[in-house]
């Protein structure tokens, strides 16, 4: 893992607290004033480094805190998910099954987590099949 300032990263959580819109242009200018060795970073390894490490922190404190759901249970859930609107065609039915998929892949957070999504890949294939009405 690079190696973390923890006084950028503070700064940067402050920042984000104040104003969680700011665009990453300013928050990597306003960081760079702050500590000069931030400007050796680009800003796409800046915004990994720090913005994205904040607003995943505060996701999991808020998901932690609203009492979501106990962690690996990322792919027990789809199988009760509905699927979208019915005023929707079947591309973009299709579409949100597909998307889901990569959401989930995405919010997998160990390795385990990844596998038993990609192990259910049979379910994202079947609510597409029942989206084309092909069973």
């Amino acid at each position: 893992m690079p190696d973390v300032d923890e006084k950028v990263m503070a700064f940067v959580e402050d920042a984000l607290k104040k104003n969680p819109r700011i665009q990453l242009e300013d928050l990597y200018e306003r960081a760079k004033k702050f500590k000069s060795s931030v400007g050796r970073l680009s800003r796409r390894q800046f915004n990994a480094r720090y913005p994205l490490q904040v607003k995943r922190r505060r996701a999991l404190a808020e998901k932690a805190k609203g009492g979501g759901k106990r962690k690996g249970a990322a792919g027990a859930s789809r199988t009760t998910r509905k699927p979208g609107p019915k005023g929707r065609g079947p591309r973009e039915r299709v579409r949100h099954v597909l998307l889901q998929f990569a959401t989930d892949i995405t919010a997998a957070e160990e390795r385990k987590d990844l596998v038993k999504v990609l192990a259910g890949v049979d379910l994202y294939v079947d609510q597409v099949m029942k989206e084309l009405g092909k069973s």
